[in-house]
């Protein structure tokens, strides 16, 4: 645990920012990949917006599919699940339909039909550099303008929010334990993820405050956030995109739960003292930061030579 996280009045946030920052030279390739495409196959005004079309196809899918397996996953009567089912494959034809009958009226400047079936290459181009410029951008505004923290701790308790599990307070003295999870075995006593770091609170405070709030809208795999513990129900906070060490996580939030959870929580109040972030990114100038950062803008200025033949081919 840092010095700043050790002080128990100071706020401790948890931010997506690293996970995020990290995987900002994906959409500095994609940029550079849609570049080349362009640029080498000559591409038309007429080639950029055939891309918006078919990336709006593709978020139509997407939605398509994510809805129907949130309505497999939502547990909802068969009765019920069959007319929405029905409904997305009526509208996913209707736009279907749509694109059809604009492609069979031949005017200028329109997207005909035939293109959207035999689309040139440079479209698929466009789609890169959307996709990477959208993604760049997302993330840059997330980095200067940060979102909420996934966790706070405060005096008064941990704070937890996800869009599908939000606005959720767990004061320090519903908790009953921090530590790694404990996850039942069939093949005798529960097997330890010391790497998993969980806190524990009474099933009656689960039902109460927790599992209302659980949306339809969580991923896959979130289920696994909470595990029951004989008469206690764990919440597991560990998850991949928060880049953080498990001491990082279990330390401040152990040192907080032993301090608060004997005091009334009518005297507790959130602290205007120092905030300590973990999970932010920074420029830490080594060479795997630098060269991940850096190959994506020499890749895309050695696309542009070749493309204007300033290089040999």
């Amino acid at each position: 645990m840092t010095k700043p996280a050790a002080d128990i009045s100071a706020t401790v946030d948890y931010s997506l920012d690293k996970w995020q920052m990290d995987r900002l030279p994906l959409g500095l390739w994609f940029l550079v990949g849609g570049l080349a495409i362009c640029l080498h196959s000559g591409s038309q005004a007429n080639e950029a917006a055939l891309a918006v079309v078919y990336l709006a196809l593709l978020g139509l899918a997407f939605a398509g599919w994510a809805a129907t397996s949130l309505i497999e996953r939502s547990g909802y009567p068969f009765y019920v699940v069959l007319p929405l089912v029905f409904l997305i494959a009526f509208l996913a034809v209707c736009v279907i339909a749509a694109f059809g009958v604009l492609g069979n009226y031949h005017a200028p400047g329109r997207l005909w039909w035939s293109q959207l079936v035999n689309p040139p290459v440079s479209a698929f181009g466009w789609m890169l550099i959307y996709l990477g410029a959208g993604w760049i951008v997302f993330v840059l505004l997330r980095h200067f303008y940060p979102s909420r923290p996934i966790i706070r701790l405060s005096p008064i308790g941990l704070s937890f929010h996800r869009s599908w599990l939000p606005d959720l307070l767990v004061p320090w003295q519903e908790v009953k334990g921090v530590g790694p999870l404990r996850w039942p075995s069939v093949h005798g006593g529960p097997v330890s993820y010391a790497k998993a770091i969980a806190i524990s609170v009474t099933q009656d405070f689960y039902e109460r405050e927790m599992a209302p709030k659980r949306s339809i809208l969580s991923p896959p795999g979130s289920e696994r956030m909470f595990v029951p513990d004989g008469s206690l129900m764990q919440m597991v906070l560990t998850s991949p995109d928060l880049l953080v060490t498990s001491e990082d996580l279990r330390a401040p939030i152990e040192a907080r739960w032993k301090e608060f959870r004997e005091r009334p929580a009518a005297v507790l109040s959130p602290s205007a003292a120092t905030s300590v972030v973990f999970g932010r990114w920074s420029m830490d100038g080594s060479w795997w930061q630098i060269s991940m950062l850096a190959l994506p803008l020499l890749a895309a200025i050695a696309v542009v030579l070749l493309a204007t033949r300033i290089l040999p081919r």
